[in-house]
C-alpha cells in the first residue's frame, strides 16, 4: 500500500512523514472487512477507538522481564558459561551472543528468539545460586550448520554420554596486593627549581 511512498522517500525524516501518513491513511479509512457492521463503524481506529490497553512503566517492564534474562557469548564449540556452569546452546552458533532466560524451574539459551536447549534446574536454599542442572532438552532449529559433524553425537554417546551442562570450578580467591613501594626520588625538588 505505501511501497511507492516508502520509495520515493530521500531521506530518514521523509521516510518517517510517509510511514506516519500510511498509519494515518489505513487506521482512518473504510475497510471492507467493516461493511456490514451494525454500529456504522468502518474503519480501524473507529472500531479499536475505545481500545487503549494497560500501560506500564519502563522501569516495571525491565524489572519483569529483564532480571531473569541474561546475555552471553557461546564459546567455540557452543557452550555458554553461566553461574559456574557450562550450558550447551548450538555449535554452529560459536561466537554470537545468545539470550538465557531463568525461570523458576528451568533455563532457556535462545538466539533471535528462537529457543535452542532447555535445561531444569534448582536452586540453592536462600540464594539464586544454580545447585544442579538437570534434563537437558535441546531443539531443532533453522540455523544452518557449515560443517556438518563427521559423526552424531547423540547416536555415538547416546543421549547420557554427552554432557551437554556440565559444572565448573569455582573462581580462585584473588591473592591479596602487597602494597606497592614507593619510587625513590630522582633528584630533590628543590634543586629542580
Amino acid at each position: 500500500m505505501a511501497d511507492y511512498h516508502f520509495s520515493v522517500a530521500e531521506s530518514w525524516p521523509e521516510l518517517v512523514e510517509a510511514h506516519a501518513k500510511w498509519v494515518s491513511d489505513y487506521n482512518e479509512q473504510s475497510h471492507w472487512a467493516h461493511r456490514e457492521r451494525a454500529d456504522g463503524r468502518r474503519s480501524p481506529q473507529e472500531v479499536l477507538g475505545w481500545l487503549t490497553g494497560v500501560r506500564y512503566r519502563e522501569e516495571d517492564l525491565q524489572r519483569a522481564f529483564f532480571s531473569s534474562r541474561f546475555t552471553r557469548k557461546l564459546d567455540l564449540l557452543g557452550y555458554a558459561r553461566f553461574r559456574h556452569w557450562r550450558l550447551y546452546g548450538e555449535e554452529a552458533l560459536a561466537g554470537n551472543e545468545a539470550a538465557l532466560w531463568l525461570e523458576p524451574e528451568t533455563l532457556t539459551v535462545e538466539y533471535a528468539g528462537e529457543p535452542l536447549s532447555r535445561y531444569e534446574v534448582e536452586y540453592a536454599v536462600g540464594n539464586t545460586e544454580l545447585r544442579r542442572v538437570g534434563k537437558a532438552t535441546l531443539f531443532e532449529t533453522s540455523i544452518v550448520v557449515h560443517q556438518p559433524r563427521l559423526f552424531d553425537l547423540a547416536e555415538v554417546l547416546g543421549e547420557e554420554g554427552w554432557l551437554k551442562a556440565l559444572r565448573l570450578a569455582d573462581y580462585a580467591p584473588r591473592m591479596p596486593r602487597r602494597p606497592e613501594l614507593l619510587q625513590e626520588v630522582l633528584f630533590p625538588y628543590k634543586e629542580a627549581i
